[in-house]
């Protein structure tokens, strides 16, 4: 599966990634429009290309997804808009919605709703393949296991809330 989108697309694909990686889903995401277009350029039939932008008008995220449906791959955009040359590049399209404010554009608004359609897809993907899964999360969950802290008693966190309280 190859994962592509620049700027807060790219975020939403690379988040994709880790949690698709973590179900043992082989999948990239290329920060690079050449490296994508040449790893999009080897996906076939069974494969599936995935190309985030919120305007749909990213030239190198349609490129990257002209190619791999070129290839034979199953292609799908995550996008704001359902009529823009993304959308109409891709088989499938998930269109998110976006409320633009004074201090959030709509392009960098657009990365919540992308990553509500990365959870949807990745929350599909962990149902159809439970038994991986649930195996992939104990195992990726005992290795970083040792990297975690315990919780304190309770006693010694209400100790330290106090100190904290006091120095306020």
């Amino acid at each position: 599966m190859e994962l592509f989108g620049l700027g807060s697309s790219g975020t939403t694909a690379q988040e994709m990634q880790f949690r698709l990686e973590r179900i043992r889903v082989p999948c990239w995401h290329r920060l690079d429009a050449h490296k994508a277009l040449t790893n999009a350029a080897l996906l076939g039939p069974g494969d599936v290309a995935i190309g985030f932008s919120h305007s749909g008008r990213t030239r190198e995220v349609i490129e990257v997804l002209a190619e791999a449906a070129e290839q034979g791959a199953l292609t799908v955009a995550v996008t704001s808009f359902d009529k823009s040359p993304l959308a109409e590049a891709a088989d499938v399209v998930l269109t998110t919605a976006v409320h633009e404010t004074t201090f959030r554009l709509a392009a960098l608004s657009a990365l919540h709703g992308q990553l509500v359609a990365v959870d949807l897809i990745y929350v599909a993907v962990a149902q159809r393949t439970y038994a991986r899964t649930t195996e992939a999360f104990e195992v990726t969950a005992r290795a970083v296991e040792a990297h975690r802290l315990h919780d304190e008693p309770t006693s010694h966190r209400r100790r330290h809330a106090r100190r904290g309280d006091a120095a306020e």
